[in-house]
């Protein structure tokens, strides 16, 4: 008995000294942190095919939906810097956003950047621009660093263009969400399409989940994290759009889509 009390009060010790890590809740889509200088801490995630954020209070309820203007027959790729004050002089809650499209009689991505504000006023459009970073030079101060690609011509071509921002960079600001591990290619596919992906840490192996547009799932392969891609043969596949998802668990950590001639 007195052995069963004290590995008890040690078991409870532990916990206290220790702590636990508990689970909140989980998002089937990529999504992150963003400290807004006016409203608090927020959790905003990308919807790729309904090309929106959503942003969540810390308790996990909504608080607000922003439409992001994605031309037809291109695709959300990224969505950066969620804030408040950054973008404007003021504390309108703005973001930059970044997508693509695909030329299938060339083979060859054009991407394109844009920040807007919450109800969708454009402040910035930036043509073959791929990558955001954003840096507090103090006295100098907000830069905003756009890295723009050419990649129909080859090799490509990159262009750093830079800009002075009038507000403020939350210090705690978590930057963007995390950047996909690539894009498929070919894309179109005919005999077969390469998706490079990269686990998370910690997480050792997953599941690539392949869907048609009416959502049925048409493929899936188990995946590690000492690989940095999967090739998927898709001569069975009908010709048309499709889905993937990089998935572990309930936890999906990238999604894209490709075409199959």
């Amino acid at each position: 008995m007195r052995k069963l009390l004290l590995t008890s009060l040690l078991s409870l010790s532990f916990v206290l000294v220790f702590g636990q890590i508990n689970p909140e809740n989980t998002y089937s889509y990529s999504g992150t942190y963003a400290k807004l200088s006016v409203s608090g801490n927020k959790f905003y995630l990308m919807d790729v095919l309904l090309s929106q954020t959503r942003i969540y209070n810390t308790n996990h309820t909504l608080w607000k939906t922003i439409n992001l203007p994605v031309p037809a027959g291109n695709y959300l790729y990224d969505i950066k810097h969620l804030s408040e004050g950054l973008f404007t002089s003021d504390n309108s809650l703005s973001l930059a956003y970044v997508y693509y499209i695909y030329d299938e009689t060339n083979a060859y991505f054009t991407f394109n950047a844009r920040i807007i504000k919450e109800n969708g006023t454009e402040l910035l459009s930036i043509p073959g621009c791929q990558y955001i970073e954003i840096m507090d030079l103090g006295s100098d101060g907000v830069k905003m660093v756009a890295f723009c690609f050419d990649y129909s011509l080859s090799p490509y071509t990159v262009q750093t263009r830079i800009y002075s921002l009038p507000g403020t960079l939350m210090s705690a600001e978590n930057p963007s969400l995390p950047v996909k591990a690539g894009l498929p290619f070919p894309n179109p596919a005919i005999s077969q399409t390469t998706i490079p992906y990269s686990l998370p840490s910690g997480v050792l192996t997953g599941m690539i989940k392949v869907s048609d547009m009416q959502g049925r799932v048409v493929d899936q392969q188990i995946i590690n994290r000492n690989a940095e891609s999967v090739t998927l043969p898709t001569d069975s596949y009908r010709s048309g759009m499709y889905n993937y998802s990089i998935e572990s668990g309930n936890q999906r950590f990238d999604s894209g889509r490709f075409i199959v001639k």
